[in-house]
């Protein structure tokens, strides 16, 4: 495959660096001014950086192919990788048949019965929190919603929020190189996480639960056991830290911006808009990769067959081609195309009851707030996943 990389640019930096995982901006920007599609030397994949090879890439799902793996980490990559077969690694009619048992509780329709729970669950906790004291936005705010909501919906019994955000971000960390230390150190969770669900049964799910009504489906004859205890881990893995770390950015930069957070009181018709612009922003995993099923032209580049190509959909987000000064929070920009949920066949199936939390969230805040303070926050440092571990805040009334 060298001579297929004789004009493709070239980028020799480690993108698992600690201090490139702690800001990933501005070497996302050097890639995107190098190409849209880049040869990264030290992990011998491509990169596609900008917005709109991204969204053709994405939308190629029959050659940029999920069923090899998403992963840095070709360990995690293949049919008999340690996390089984999901949506997010599997394609054609496997994953429309997945896709559809595991959105049946996430559809808008069926979301509408946990709104007015939801809504007056936000409002309490901003109630409580609205005193003007100092406090961790991220563990007490960002994290309430999804931490309080999902795991009782998702309904393993004995696992709470606590582990499943273990289990994702060791997941995510794992996502990386195979011979970087914060890949091996995830590892053993890792392979804790896969004994567990090796092991479930439906007796360890709470009636009619999310998890419940998979294994219903598997029972009905519609998926494979096997299927159904990946398929639940689908609901586990990326249902709270993305979440959590886009909502801490929505905070971040309301706290940041006044003036913003005073026209959102004036025009709450911007709510919508500014939560799209929120998770561009956040762009809480960088992106996954694909394998190149056969030669495909992206751009000026043909990526050869058998290629592994990450798709770095924080890089669109950020990308100057596509959204005018892209690192300013514009809550009247409303970027609708963002890529902080993926885009085509793998969009992400939660983000409607992400989207709904997020709403809450802002909704309380407008209606019992008149300044957020903001301090110094801490950033996670993760192979994957991206966002605020810590972020102080203070919420004060008139």
């Amino acid at each position: 495959m060298s001579t297929d990389r004789i004009d493709v640019p070239r980028f020799a930096g480690n993108m698992f660096g600690d201090d490139v995982l702690a800001d990933s901006y501005p070497t996302f920007r050097t890639l995107r001014d190098l190409g849209p599609v880049v040869w990264l030397e030290q992990h011998g994949i491509y990169a596609v950086t900008r917005h709109a090879e991204l969204v053709e890439a994405l939308r190629a799902d029959k050659v940029l192919v999920s069923g090899e793996g998403v992963s840095v980490n070709e360990r995690l990559n293949g049919p008999d990788a340690p996390t089984g077969t999901s949506t997010l690694t599997s394609d054609g009619e496997l994953h429309r048949r997945l896709k559809q048992l595991e959105m049946r509780p996430l559809r808008p329709t069926q979301l509408a019965h946990l709104r007015d729970q939801v809504m007056h669950m936000a409002a309490d906790k901003v109630a409580e929190l609205t005193d003007g004291a100092t406090f961790d936005a991220m563990a007490r705010l960002a994290a309430y919603l999804p931490t309080t909501i999902v795991a009782d919906l998702v309904g393993i019994k004995g696992i709470g929020p606590e582990r499943m955000l273990e289990w994702s971000n060791a997941v995510f960390d794992a996502f990386g190189p195979a011979d970087h230390a914060r890949t091996g150190a995830a590892l053993p969770t890792i392979g804790q996480f896969v004994e567990f669900g090796m092991g479930l049964t439906r007796e360890d799910l709470v009636p009619g639960s999310w998890a419940d009504s998979v294994f219903a489906a598997a029972e009905k004859g519609e998926l494979p056991l096997a299927a159904a205890r990946d398929l639940i881990f689908d609901y586990v893995l990326p249902s709270l830290d993305t979440t959590i770390y886009a909502t801490g950015e929505l905070l971040f930069r309301l706290a940041a911006d006044a003036q913003a957070f005073a026209q959102l009181k004036r025009q709450p018709e911007l709510v919508a808009g500014t939560i799209n612009e929120a998770v561009r922003m956040a762009s809480p995993l960088r992106g996954f990769t694909r394998l190149v099923r056969h030669d495909f032209r992206l751009g000026a580049t043909t990526l050869p067959a058998g290629a592994r190509v990450w798709l770095l959909y924080a890089s669109g987000n950020r990308d100057e081609r596509r959204y005018a000064d892209p690192d300013r929070f514009d809550i009247a920009r409303n970027p609708r195309d963002h890529l902080g949920w993926g885009h085509g066949v793998h969009l992400c199936s939660g983000m409607h009851l992400a989207r709904l939390e997020m709403e809450a969230i802002l909704a309380a805040l407008l209606a019992q707030v008149d300044r957020i303070e903001g301090g110094s926050p801490v950033r996670i440092i993760n192979n994957s996943a991206q966002g605020f571990a810590h972020l102080p805040l203070a919420l004060h009334r008139a």
